[in-house]
């Protein structure tokens, strides 16, 4: 699915915060500065989707992007960001570096911590936002390679530069049927380039199969609360079979159902825990976190914990 969003058709006193609030809630919860004068406040942006990994493409006035120390503390979905320089130039700052983008340029930026974008000259970028859980390489890897200019060279990078043009450039193939395959391939390409990069390639000698237990594992306690959260929804979303699935929990003893109730039990457990109360009722959280009945979730509630949920709150008054 394709989005498309420009300001020429908002009123020019209402761009700057209408530019802010589609970046915040469609892309990244960023701070922008933008000109002060609105005439020069002008953006075009298209925002697909590639299975897991968003693709969008901006051009846009002169402008700073800053992910403050608190919205990199704040509990978003981590996730890494390449910049992919379309024409003009531009910085990234992050982890004390201080990366220039030139036209087929890449570089790394990653959500958790602090960054800036600089964009003096305006922006005319591809932005490619990748889940954290999603790359299955060790922190310390990721560390290395932000913020450092990855040349359209030779190297994995300069493939990756490539590949990742080639792909922001035809929206055939990533507003196709078959746009969610290549989302496997582009995610194996930018592990290449990471582990590649980083000073220590052992950090990212580790098999893409060695840690899909723990990706997988990831990815269901971020969809801990999604009512449709099923073997089949995580397995198409690792792209895997369903058999394989299963027998990668079973290598850590992990029934599926098993482990997707008691987890939801114990973040309704910690809700009604809370002080002050919410104001929520109990079949209210009991929703939130994917039961579909509250007589059923009140029968597993007591079953786990030895009481009533009510009763569990009511005790804790």
């Amino acid at each position: 699915m394709t989005t498309t969003w420009g300001t020429s058709a908002i009123p020019l006193g209402d761009r700057a915060d209408a530019l802010r609030q589609t970046i915040r809630e469609q892309v990244v919860p960023v701070e922008l500065v933008l000109p002060r004068c609105p005439e020069r406040v002008f953006a075009d942006v298209v925002i697909a989707q590639i299975g897991s990994m968003q693709l969008s493409t901006v051009n846009a006035n002169p402008a700073t992007v800053l992910r403050t120390p608190r919205l990199a503390k704040a509990d978003w979905e981590p996730v890494l960001f390449i910049s992919l320089q379309v024409s003009g130039e531009s910085a990234v700052v992050q982890d004390g570096r201080h990366a220039v983008l030139c036209p087929g340029d890449i570089a790394f930026y990653d959500t958790r911590r602090p960054y800036t974008l600089l964009f003096d000259r305006g922006v005319d970028m591809h932005f490619f936002r990748i889940p954290i859980s999603e790359i299955a390489l060790p922190d310390a890897a990721i560390h290395e390679v932000t913020a450092r200019t990855l040349g359209a060279d030779g190297s994995i990078s300069g493939l990756a530069s490539g590949y990742l043009s080639h792909l922001a450039a035809s929206p055939q193939l990533h507003e196709g049927p078959a746009s969610p395959l290549l989302a496997a391939p582009s995610m194996e390409l930018v592990r290449a380039v990471i582990a590649s990069e980083a000073e220590k390639p052992a950090l990212g000698t580790g098999s893409f199969h060695e840690t899909l237990g723990l990706r997988i594992l990831e990815y269901m306690r971020t969809h801990l609360a999604d009512r449709d959260l099923t073997p089949a929804s995580v397995a198409q979303a690792h792209h895997i079979s369903l058999r394989y699935l299963y027998a990668i929990l079973a290598r850590s003893d992990i029934s599926f159902g098993e482990w997707v109730r008691t987890h939801r039990l114990d973040e309704c457990r910690r809700e009604l825990s809370r002080r002050p109360p919410s104001a929520d009722t109990v079949s209210a959280i009991a929703h939130r976190w994917g039961f579909k009945s509250s007589s059923h979730f009140s029968r597993a509630f007591k079953s786990a914990f030895g009481v009533s949920p009510q009763a569990w709150r009511d005790a804790l008054r």
